[in-house]
């Protein structure tokens, strides 16, 4: 599309919060550093007046004077003295009301919104920025109710698929562990249970920021799989067919390379079960395999062509214990 775009296309974006015309605009602002400060400036301007120049040019000099002459009080000039008093007061103003909000906040307790998926089901949840959120078993989120007004952080204790609806001027943050998963839009895998050893984070479309303590450690393209060590803090990065990345979205399980240990626990989350097992048989032999909407007993009768072992189920118990 060139280095033009309708303003009114970028008017009725800011107004609906990113969600009118947001292919052309995404596009047209990752064209260049140009097209993105003067996307900004326009931004800042509807945020603070309410208004936007009557015309736009993809000149950022030519756009910001225009800018300029949008936040004049009048169309008439006005000398120095009176400008500098009114910004005075505008700062004045602006700090009271930041103030007086402050004071208000804090004697109002902050709401939040907790959600759960239980142990052998998957959730579906539409966010109020319009976003979608896939919880599998065992899994939760939760999130301020002035989510989409204050900012767009979410906190996420199992796994969640993430469809992000894109809003330029509020990033989307999911909490998980030590790590923040930093994004505008986009669609992407994390996988976080309290009782595993790692974080998992998958990418589908767009590009994410991986951050702790405020500081950025990776970003992630399409087809980048993460996976953080919640002890050593160390980062391993590969490339993963997302399929196998959103497998269980579609009820598959897909395993690469993981111990019996491993399998047993996301076997917990998916069935809802609890795993009782001889430890003679987590001998840390790492097994890969596929099934699909199969029962617990299928899964395991599957496994169990893979490991030898025996197994019994009784109710929401399964005992697992190495063959005589």
């Amino acid at each position: 599309m060139g280095n033009t775009i309708s303003q009114m296309k970028i008017v009725r974006h800011i107004v609906s919060n990113g969600r009118e015309y947001s292919k052309e605009i995404d596009a047209w602002f990752n064209e260049c550093k140009e097209n993105r400060n003067i996307y900004q400036d326009l931004l800042a301007v509807w945020q603070l007046t309410g208004e936007l120049p009557p015309s736009f040019s993809p000149n950022r000099a030519k756009a910001w004077e225009r800018v300029r002459s949008t936040i004049k009080v009048s169309q008439r000039r006005m000398n120095i003295y009176r400008l500098a008093s009114q910004v005075a007061a505008a700062v004045i103003i602006i700090f009271v009301s930041i103030w007086i909000g402050a004071k208000v906040d804090s004697w109002r307790p902050l709401e939040f919104t907790e959600i759960t998926s239980p142990p052998g089901q998957k959730t579906q949840i539409l966010l109020p920025d319009s976003s979608t959120v896939w919880l599998n078993g065992g899994s939760k989120i939760k999130y301020a109710q002035n989510f989409n007004q204050a900012n767009r952080n979410v906190e996420l204790v199992g796994e969640g698929y993430f469809d992000v609806r894109k809003n330029f001027s509020s990033q989307f943050v999911v909490k998980v562990n030590a790590i923040d998963v930093k994004v505008f839009g986009t669609q992407f895998n994390v996988k976080a249970y309290d009782d595993g050893k790692k974080v998992e984070v998958g990418l589908k479309t767009g590009s994410i920021g991986i951050e702790s303590d405020g500081r950025t450690l990776i970003k992630l393209n399409p087809g980048d799989f993460l996976t953080y060590d919640k002890e050593s803090k160390e980062i391993e990065l590969e490339k993963k067919a997302v399929d196998l990345v959103l497998a269980w979205t579609k009820n598959e399980l897909v395993f690469e390379e993981q111990t019996i240990k491993e399998v047993f626990d996301y076997f917990e989350h998916w069935y809802g079960v609890h795993f009782s097992v001889d430890q003679e048989v987590l001998d840390g032999e790492l097994l890969t395999f596929k099934i699909k909407t199969e029962s617990l007993n299928e899964a395991l009768s599957l496994l169990k062509l893979l490991k030898p072992m025996e197994y019994q189920i009784n109710g929401e118990r399964v005992t697992v214990i190495k063959p005589n």
